[in-house]
């Protein structure tokens, strides 16, 4: 007796999508980025992430989740860009196909290295004393104001002004050195 593969229930389908458009939601600026490196037009590029969106829908269900939504989402958004502009070929102001190519892969390796930036700051941050961690969390996380951080800490705001200087230029050094060191084991 075979058993019947089990069609996916209304929940399951509601489940599904809403984790879908909460990875769209996460990666849409990075994706709207990648567009925007390789079309002129800002404009175009709005119409051309609207399309790769629609098609990103209808191929939900095609997308491993084992793999990264951004690089499987880049390459639709890589085929609707060429799409794009086969379609404006007989415009003026066009990107052959090589030169498209290549925007793409540099926006990726750029998308690369800013999330390698990203996780580098994270870990960073977990580095700093329990106050410092805290300053930077009130004053770039909550999006208070410095006068209102400063009010709350008890502190000049010219003195918090410095103090944050400090640690960004502390954060910074911490990022490359890990970078550093990431690249020499990679």
């Amino acid at each position: 007796m075979s058993q019947q593969p089990q069609q996916p229930t209304a929940s399951d389908q509601t489940a599904a999508s809403d984790v879908f458009v909460q990875l769209l939601v996460e990666h849409r600026h990075r994706l709207f980025a990648f567009i925007v490196k390789q079309v002129v037009n800002r404009a175009d590029a709005e119409d051309i992430f609207q399309k790769t969106c629609i098609v990103l829908w209808k191929k939900m269900e095609q997308y491993d989740h084992r793999g990264s939504f951004f690089h499987w989402s880049c390459g639709i958004a890589f085929n609707e860009v060429r799409n794009f502009i086969k379609v404006q070929r007989r415009s003026r102001v066009h990107f052959d196909e090589e030169l498209t190519s290549l925007l793409a892969e540099e926006a990726q390796q750029e998308e690369d290295q800013s999330t390698q930036r990203l996780a580098s700051l994270r870990l960073c941050i977990q580095e700093l004393p329990e106050r410092q961690r805290e300053i930077v969390r009130q004053c770039y996380f909550e999006n208070a104001s410095i006068s209102e951080v400063a009010e709350k800490l008890g502190r000049e705001r010219t003195a918090l002004y410095k103090q944050l200087a400090r640690l960004r230029d502390k954060l910074i050094v911490c990022i490359r050195r890990r970078i550093r060191a990431e690249g020499e084991t990679v």
